[in-house]
């Protein structure tokens, strides 16, 4: 299969990374050289990109061609080393002592075997098994590498959802990779969950260079490994954890270069950061006080020449990497960063429209309650009417739309989009109290201080969203450093007081993600606290005759109702009886069977949108024969790649699916003067694709709740243009 081209070329790239190291650790050699392997690919991919966009090359045949080419080049160079530098190439015997865990603690082999087959082999298992099926991830993230794929470049292209075009994009150059290489999405989450393993290799190796010990290094590793959100992040196909391993490698590398001026440590910590933002823009908000910082720094320690070659050279790389996705936007919209206010391709406006020192208070109060809840709603309610109260005490409309895209709300979520780190958050809050009260210990200090106002920078400039605890991830990596030096140096608490707290807490994100889960965990969680409805529902008269006779005693069971309510609440003991009578009737059997292992992967897609499911189904066996193009006729913004991947799952060779309605500012495109012929129409309006497709051309209309599928009888090429 072509794609162990790529981890194979990683795999090469992570040993000459390795043997470039001496005067090192073991540990701490692996560390560096997998922060450093990552960097490497990520530049590698970038190049591929851009060169061969510029031909319309991007294919599979020209990736496995690049790739193959890397791997080979790679091998020579490592062969020539062995035979003119055997001494370095005999380092790679001590990987040993890694396997063997050899130099560390009892408490810290503990640590890391939990890390690795509880945490670690489960995340890697769900990356590659469960089908990517996060709701942004079918809007664009992976949309828009179809389009790639298809139109073989990087350019814009005719949709009806804009964020696929002006969105950062750099997460899904590395994706797209997998795609290229596999033939399909199966190893796409494999990018996030690299980027997991990186940060945590990036925030321990921070703590080293603070001059913390190994128990503290490991300790702010597991601080990452087991933050709920970043777990849910490990495995998807979204962009945070990418954009958070960047930042954090960007921090690392900046504090490395301040204790040793090297050219290749400020090349990869300058592209960190460019790269960064390339992925996420929320990084350059994060990373404006370190940026200061470390310019203060440079100018001071290696004085003004060096200092003017390091913004020369920043510059030069931002020009590089930015340069060619500006001018395709500037090209579209007449301006680089996304469609201008009062046009029709405008779509949201994220900055805030209101500064000021209270609005800046509102920003914090409400980012700092995504992180503030817990299972139990009178908990919640009770943090958001204080929250809402203090709102009114300093005079600001905490719902106002200038301040906020979302409506404000304290509640406990397991979504992958906004899954809260409350004890990890609190776990912070403590660290901070004692830290400025302390002797000494100044990078510590600055390094909490700039992660604190590059916080307060996001809640100043950017409007509050519900979703926003994963963008939050840099701040929390920053954390794990913090807390692992209280703890560790201050408090001088044993590692597993901490750690096992944290596996503990944790995994129930682990093994009980509802868009993947690997066990039933609502059920188990039901029969553990004998959870029964309040009201049992089902349209089924022969179902509706088992209530009757088995539950008349709990529940109110009337004919000619398809819901029956509970007469009232019961003790645990009544409640678990209740419980089992159901799970006997079948009430449970969805719960009991909601996981990786017995969802079928066509529905897998739709956890995250399930109604959808039920209406493409029926349609989905309607759609026959290899290589069938499917033109897609939506009235609302939505992306497809769901709807794809389902059909993609039922045949050898899926055909293409486009969008045929659009704006008619796309129709100057080069991408939309290629013709694309399709054979179905899938719409989510049955009206509009009857009165677009000339009755003539129609063979037959299937119809569902929310689509319906049109068969034509001959393939067409027309589009909608509005």
């Amino acid at each position: 299969m072509s794609f162990i081209l790529l981890p194979f070329s990683a795999f090469l790239i992570f040993l000459v990374c390795y043997l470039a190291q001496s005067n090192e650790g073991i540990y701490s050699k692996l560390r560096v050289a997998i922060v450093q392997t990552l960097i490497a690919c990520a530049v590698l991919a970038f190049v591929y990109n851009e060169i061969f966009s510029t031909f319309d090359g991007i294919k599979s045949a020209s990736a496995i061609v690049f790739w193959l080419i890397t791997a080979t080049s790679l091998a020579a160079y490592l062969f020539y080393q062995r035979k003119t530098n055997p001494l370095r190439i005999a380092h790679l015997s001590e990987w040993k002592q890694f396997l063997q865990l050899k130099g560390m603690s009892k408490t810290a082999k503990i640590v890391v075997t939990c890390a690795g087959l509880f945490y670690i082999v489960p995340l890697l298992f769900l990356a590659i098994y469960a089908p990517p099926n996060n709701f942004d991830t079918h809007s664009y993230h992976l949309n828009r590498i179809l389009f790639w794929v298809n139109n073989g470049n990087l350019d814009h292209f005719p949709t009806q959802h804009i964020f696929q075009l002006y969105l950062n994009v750099f997460a899904e150059y590395l994706v797209l990779h997998t795609v290229l290489l596999s033939g399909s999405d199966q190893f796409a989450g494999l990018v996030q969950f690299g980027s997991f393993i990186g940060s945590m290799a990036a925030v321990s190796l921070l703590a080293k260079k603070l001059g913390m010990k190994p128990g503290a290094q490991l300790l702010a590793a597991m601080f990452m490994l087991t933050l709920p959100i970043g777990i849910f992040e490990s495995t998807s196909t979204q962009v945070d954890y990418v954009a958070c391993f960047f930042f954090i490698a960007f921090v690392y590398f900046g504090f490395e270069l301040l204790e040793k001026k090297r050219f290749s440590t400020l090349l990869a910590m300058l592209l960190s950061l460019v790269l960064g933002g390339f992925t996420k823009y929320t990084i350059l908000i994060f990373a404006i006080p370190f940026t200061i910082y470390f310019a203060v720094r440079i100018l001071l320690r290696y004085k003004f020449i060096y200092a003017a070659k390091v913004l020369a050279l920043s510059i030069g790389l931002f020009l590089i990497i930015f340069t060619p996705f500006f001018l395709r936007n500037y090209a579209l919209f007449g301006s680089v960063m996304s469609p201008p206010e009062q046009t029709r391709l405008f779509a949201e406006k994220i900055p805030v429209d209101k500064h000021g020192f209270l609005f800046t208070v509102s920003g914090i109060v409400k980012n700092a309650s995504l992180h503030m809840s817990l299972p139990n709603t009178a908990y919640n309610q009770l943090i958001e009417l204080g929250i809402r109260q203090f709102h009114e005490a300093i005079g600001v409309d905490i719902d106002d739309p200038a301040l906020r895209l979302d409506w404000f709300r304290v509640r406990y979520s397991v979504h992958e989009d906004m899954a809260a780190n409350t004890f990890h958050f609190w776990l912070m809050i403590i660290a901070s109290l004692p830290l400025f009260f302390l002797r000494g210990r100044w990078e510590v200090k600055w390094l909490w201080l700039c992660a604190l106002l590059g916080f307060v920078l996001f809640c100043t400039l950017l409007k509050f969203q519900l979703w926003s605890s994963r963008t939050h991830m840099p701040f929390f990596a920053i954390g794990a450093v913090l807390v692992s030096y209280i703890f560790s140096h201050v408090y001088r608490w044993k590692i597993l007081l901490i750690a096992m707290p944290l596996f503990m807490l944790s995994s129930v994100f682990v093994y009980g993600n509802p868009n993947k889960a690997l066990v039933p965990i609502v059920y188990l969680t039901q029969n553990f606290l004998a959870h029964i409805p309040v009201a049992i529902c089902s349209p089924d008269p022969a179902q509706t005759k088992r209530f009757r006779d088995q539950l008349s005693s709990y529940y109110t069971i009337a004919d000619g109702q398809t819901c029956h309510p509970l007469k009232s609440w019961p003790g645990y003991g009544e409640r678990l009886r209740v419980f089992r009578m159901l799970d006997k009737l079948g009430y449970y059997n969805e719960d009991k069977t909601a996981t990786v292992f017995a969802t079928e992967r066509d529905k897998s897609y739709f956890l995250s949108h399930q109604l959808d499911y039920e209406s493409f189904k029926p349609l989905l066996n309607h759609i026959d024969g290899d290589r069938k193009n499917i033109g897609v006729l939506f009235r609302n913004d939505f992306g497809f790649y769901h709807y794809w991947a389902a059909a993609a799952t039922k045949v050898t060779n899926p055909g293409q699916m486009q969008y045929i309605r659009y704006r008619r500012e796309f129709a100057s495109l080069p991408n939309a003067q290629k013709p694309f012929y399709y054979d179905y129409v899938l719409a989510d309006d049955a009206g509009l694709a009857e009165k677009f497709i000339p009755k003539a051309n129609i063979d037959t209309i299937y119809k569902a709740p929310l689509l319906c599928l049109v068969k034509l009888k001959r393939k067409s090429a027309e589009r909608l243009l509005f």
